[in-house]
């Protein structure tokens, strides 16, 4: 099995189990650690957002015991957000405003310099999970008009170095991503 659907199963599992705790303290990154000798990600909205989007995106490539797993986790948020509606939402839009501080501060950097940027695009492939994360939030929980200007406004930004060109992450994801509304995975800042 490919080591990041098994991270990505373990960590739906995760939040499958502590969800309810999380939506209802205050701490925005949730520390989790390791499963397994697997170190996890902090739990947030976002983080299991784009987790569930992995898995969806990787789905035929699941047993139907590792799809249970994740079903079963995808109830246990489902039923969190049933009842503790407003810790939920209000937790998501912490995050997002939080997210959207650390992207604009990374396209702050990034964009201030002059000149091409490293081959790498100055870690893009890595910093555009920022950018998922916020558009999953975005898509999950309704945000505040001003944090969605800002994010119209970094999107502006971004495409002022933007270069289209090929996915930016493993092939199997790309099913999951319309280059429409995920423009922002199908090339590089340059």
């Amino acid at each position: 099995m490919n080591t990041d659907v098994k991270a990505d199963l373990a960590f739906a599992q995760v939040v499958g189990g502590q969800i309810d705790e999380y939506v209802r303290t205050e701490v925005l990154f949730y520390p989790v650690g390791s499963v397994a000798g697997v170190a996890m990600p902090q739990l947030t909205i976002g983080t299991w957002l784009e987790t569930a989007w992995r898995l969806r995106a990787r789905s035929q490539a699941l047993s139907a015991e590792q799809q249970a797993s994740y079903e079963a986790a995808r109830a246990g948020v489902q039923r969190v957000r049933s009842l503790w509606p407003a810790p939920y939402q209000h937790k998501a839009q912490r995050e997002f405003k939080s997210r959207l501080d650390s992207w604009s501060w990374y396209l702050d950097e990034v964009l201030g310099k002059e000149g091409p940027l490293s081959r790498q695009g100055a870690g893009y492939a890595t910093q555009v999970h920022v950018l998922l994360k916020l558009r999953l939030l975005r898509d999950d929980v309704s945000q505040l008009s001003g944090e969605l200007a800002r994010l119209d406004y970094c999107d502006r930004r971004l495409r002022t170095r933007f270069v289209p060109g090929p996915f930016v992450w493993e092939p199997e994801l790309e099913s999951a991503a319309p280059s429409d509304t995920m423009w922002f995975l199908y090339g590089q800042l340059v």
